[in-house]
C-alpha cells in the first residue's frame, strides 16, 4: 500500500507539472517570449498527440527495465536469489540439493560470462569503442539473459520449477509486481516530452544534456525506492 502510494504522489506531481507547463506556455506564447511554443495551440496538440505514446514506448528506460526483469524475475520467483542470500548468511543453512542447485548455475553463470567475453571483439563500435557500440546498446539485454539463465538453472535444479511455463511466469513476476511504476514512468516521460517541445531548457538557458540526465533520474528514482521498499520488507 506504501509503494502505491508512493507511486501515485509522483505521477500526480508530473501530471501537475505538465498541465502547468501546458498553460505557463500559452502564456508565454502570448506575450511573445521566445523560443517558447504553446503545448494548447493547434500544433501543440497535434504534436502532442503524435508523440505521447511512442517516446514514452521508445523510451530506454522502459525498454531496458521491462528487460532487466524478465531475467531478474525469473532467479525471484525460482527462489535462486533466496538461496544465494541464504547462503551468505550462515545461521541460515541450505540443503544438499539447494547447495547443488546453487553451485550449477553459478557455473553456468560462469559459462555464459566467458561466451560473452570470447564474443567481446565482435560487440565494439566499428571505431573499437564500448560507447554506442552493440554491447553497449544491448549491455541489459544481455544481463537479463545471463540472470535468467541462473535462475531458470536453479529452478529446475531444485525442484521449484518443472515446467518451462514456470519460467514463463518467472519473466512475469516481478513486471506484475512493480505495475504502478509503468504508469508512473508514463508521466514522468510525458512531462519531460513536453519540456522539451516547449524549448523551455533553451528558454531558461539549460544544456540538454543536464536535463536528459535530470529526466533519468526521476526515472529511476521512483523505480530505486520500490526497491528499497522491497529489501527492507523482505
Amino acid at each position: 500500500m506504501k509503494n502505491r502510494n508512493a507511486l501515485s504522489c509522483w505521477a500526480f506531481v508530473f501530471l501537475m507539472l505538465t498541465v502547468g507547463l501546458a498553460f505557463f506556455s500559452w502564456i508565454a506564447s502570448i506575450y511573445g517570449w521566445e523560443p517558447i511554443q504553446s503545448l494548447l495551440s493547434e500544433e501543440g496538440v497535434r504534436w502532442m498527440l503524435n508523440h505521447a505514446v511512442t517516446d514514452y514506448a521508445h523510451h530506454p528506460v522502459l525498454g531496458n527495465t521491462l528487460v532487466l526483469l524478465m531475467g531478474v524475475g525469473i532467479g525471484v520467483h525460482g527462489g535462486f536469489y533466496h538461496a544465494l542470500a541464504r547462503s551468505l548468511h550462515r545461521k541460515r543453512q541450505l540443503s544438499g540439493r539447494e547447495r547443488r542447485s546453487l553451485m550449477l548455475s553459478m557455473v553456468v553463470g560462469t559459462c555464459y560470462v566467458g561466451m560473452v567475453l570470447c564474443f567481446l571483439p565482435f560487440l565494439k563500435s566499428v571505431t573499437g569503442t564500448f560507447v554506442h557500440s552493440p554491447l553497449y546498446n544491448g549491455f541489459f539485454y544481455l544481463l537479463s539473459v545471463g540472470l535468467g539463465l541462473m535462475g531458470s538453472v536453479y529452478g529446475f535444479a531444485s525442484n521449484n520449477y518443472s515446467h518451462v511455463s514456470h519460467v514463463f511466469n518467472g519473466m512475469t513476476h516481478l513486471i506484475a509486481r512493480y505495475a504502478g511504476y509503468w504508469v508512473t514512468l508514463f508521466f514522468i516521460i510525458l512531462f519531460f516530452t513536453a519540456f522539451g517541445y516547449t524549448h523551455m531548457a533553451e528558454w531558461l538557458r539549460i544544456d540538454g544534456e543536464w536535463t536528459d540526465s535530470v529526466c533519468l533520474i526521476c526515472c529511476c528514482l521512483p523505480f530505486l525506492h520500490l526497491l528499497f521498499y522491497d529489501s527492507r520488507r523482505s
